[in-house]
């Protein structure tokens, strides 16, 4: 296979990739109670480009364009679960840092709590 050949195999399995994998900002909750966050948590959606494509492979060259476009599709998943991932360890992070029933928050307002508390005199025993 040549290299025009090559080519036109990738551009048409990047044209006719079945699915693509994209990140998506999760609804807010409707709770005026609930901390805000600056950072949205996200989650993965899986997109179809084309529905009813069907290809009847006879030689090498087709079955690239499929090979191809099955490597589109994983890709997408892969660069775009690592978005997610990243994104949502950052909100996870925010979320328990600022708001009050998170761990970070709760621990800190402990150690804070120790540090208010009166110490007790140690004892002095009388020397005899």
């Amino acid at each position: 296979m040549g290299l025009p050949n090559a080519c036109a195999a990738i551009a048409l399995s990047l044209a006719l990739s079945a699915c693509v994998v994209v990140p998506v900002l999760d609804r807010e909750e409707d709770d005026p109670a609930a901390c805000k966050t600056f950072t949205k948590s996200m989650s993965l959606k899986m997109l179809e480009a084309h529905q009813n494509i069907s290809i009847r492979c006879h030689d090498e060259e087709c079955l690239g364009v499929i090979l191809a476009s099955a490597a589109v599709t994983a890709g997408s998943a892969v660069i775009s679960g690592s978005i997610v991932l990243t994104g949502n360890t950052v909100h996870w992070l925010e979320y328990q840092g600022t708001c009050n029933d998170g761990i970070l928050n709760a621990t800190k307002q402990r150690f804070l709590d120790t540090l208010d508390k009166p110490k007790a005199a140690p004892e002095v025993q009388p020397n005899s």
